[in-house]
């Protein structure tokens, strides 16, 4: 492309865009102004056969000028700015339609009708009012197409957004052949900048998705991705990312080894390049159990766990994502706990203070358990941080299901007695559940409870769980929890 024809076209497409704001402030201009014409001829419709239409048409104005809102091209919206304003002006633009219509009918009533039952002005003739109201709802009628016209062509006008017409020029400007040249380039900067072009051609349309991987952008990308220098990797996985949102990119991407791209972008040292690289993982393991295969690999599950590790609580919270997406395959949900050193990382997430990722870790090991329950009694490190998130949470699902997997723990003989070992904890975390209002978590605590004191006979007599117990019967807001609780004091008075 000429540097001369290159000049014109963007300067054709800024041209575009400033008449298009133009029109959208003239727009907003004239509907101000046809708001108040509308306005006044609702008071004179007082004076109209159907006078009763004054209040409707007085109403109209009234509630639309306070939803409108004043736009110049230089300050932008001012006043009731808000981001669905096209809706907002959809709405006004029908309701002027109907008005519009009730006007015709209000015509074809006088035509029909020459002399009607109400005369608001009785010292003139009948056939005088006929004629002065069919005048004015002719008018009148045609103020509310106008407007209905106005309204609509706004908007319409408020879809656009500024740079919709020269950014996608700005990225088709530059030959991708020549950004591939300058990414094979040996200079970082060279490299820097065509790793910027590529991430802003990956991100501006569906388009440019298929025409950079169709020349081989793939490859590119990856070759980018592995560079030593954190902004080349940055840019190029953010590229990545972008293409993979496209399903038949994530294929090729697949087969051509990227995803040992990705995971070896999640050691280095830019939080921004992990956080990226986490992203495209997500959008390649949504529904797709071949791709976890390669995602979780030879030291896949080392290279997630090392994310844990080290970085920020929001790329925690994305690992935890993908976790929890693996564990809904049957054949790899076993990996997950697999070794005894990805336990701690698990521990580590239901520890954590974001509740989000406490949720998406605890949903992940419960599963798990639901599929193989040994999996987790196996582990009773587990149990610790289980109990201290049903005592300090104030998740509410966070605390359910901590409940729910202590109860795995519970219903094994052998991992009870590590359970009642941490008699402080559970003593904590069993009265926050029998206290609460929530019928499931209480249902959960009489379970446990109940198998507690099967399991081991002494608690009967002892004097914190049977405090417990008469705790839950007297705040038991569910049959069966009440029933749990009961059959325990029974069990009590038969020993």
């Amino acid at each position: 492309v000429s540097t001369q024809s290159t000049g014109d076209t963007l300067q054709r497409m800024l041209q575009r865009e400033v008449d298009t704001l133009k029109r959208r402030e003239k727009l907003c201009n004239d509907m101000q102004v046809w708001i108040w014409v509308l306005f006044v001829f609702g008071l004179v419709t007082f004076l109209t056969e159907y006078w009763y239409m004054g209040f409707f048409n007085c109403c109209f104005a009234m509630v639309t000028l306070y939803l409108t809102p004043k736009y110049t091209r230089l300050s932008g919206f001012y006043l009731r700015m808000n981001e669905r304003n096209d809706l907002r002006i959809l709405g006004i633009s029908v309701c002027a339609f109907v008005l519009f219509l009730i006007n015709l009918c209000l015509l074809t009533a006088l035509h029909e009708n020459n002399c009607p039952y109400i005369t608001s002005l009785p010292s003139l003739p009948c056939s005088e009012i006929v004629y002065l109201s069919l005048a004015f709802y002719i008018v009148e009628s045609v103020a509310y197409f106008i407007f209905f016209v106005n309204s609509t062509l706004l908007c319409w006008n408020f879809k656009f957004q500024i740079g919709n017409y020269i950014e996608p020029m700005l990225v088709e400007i530059r030959d991708i052949k020549y950004i591939f040249a300058a990414a094979k380039s040996k200079s970082v900067k060279e490299q820097r900048s065509a790793g910027l072009d590529l991430a802003n051609l990956a991100a501006s349309n569906a388009d440019n998705k298929f025409a950079l991987v169709a020349e081989g952008g793939l490859q590119v990308l990856i070759d980018l991705a592995l560079s030593e220098d954190e902004g080349v990797r940055g840019y190029a996985i953010e590229a990545i990312s972008e293409l993979l949102t496209v399903k038949s990119i994530q294929n090729e991407f697949v087969e051509i080894g990227g995803v040992n791209t990705l995971m070896f972008a999640l050691h280095s040292t830019d939080t921004h390049v992990v956080k990226e690289s986490l992203l495209a993982i997500c959008q390649l393991c949504q529904d797709n159990e071949d791709v976890m295969v390669h995602v979780l690999g030879e030291n896949g599950m080392d290279d997630l766990c090392h994310v844990i590790s080290t970085c920020r609580m929001d790329c925690v919270r994305l690992v935890a994502g993908i976790f929890l997406d693996v564990s809904f395959c049957d054949n790899l949900r076993g990996e997950l706990l697999k070794h005894r050193k990805y336990v701690p990382v698990f521990e580590r997430m239901i520890r954590c203070s974001d509740p989000v990722t406490q949720q998406l870790c605890l949903q992940t090991l419960e599963m798990i358990a639901i599929a193989n329950p040994d999996a987790i009694t196996a582990h009773t490190y587990f149990i610790s941080p289980l109990l201290v998130a049903i005592s300090r949470s104030t998740d509410l699902q966070v605390k359910t299901i901590s409940a729910k997997l202590i109860l795995y723990f519970v219903d094994n003989e052998e991992t009870l007695k590590e359970v009642l070992t941490c008699s402080g904890d559970v003593n904590t975390a069993l009265l926050k559940l029998v206290t609460t209002q929530d019928n499931i978590m209480q249902c959960v605590a009489a379970k446990i409870l109940l198998l507690m004191v099967q399991n081991d006979r002494e608690l009967l007599y002892d004097e914190r769980t049977m405090d417990l117990v008469q705790t839950l019967r007297i705040n038991a807001v569910d049959q069966e929890a009440w029933m749990l609780s009961d059959k325990i004091l029974i069990m009590k008075e038969s020993s």
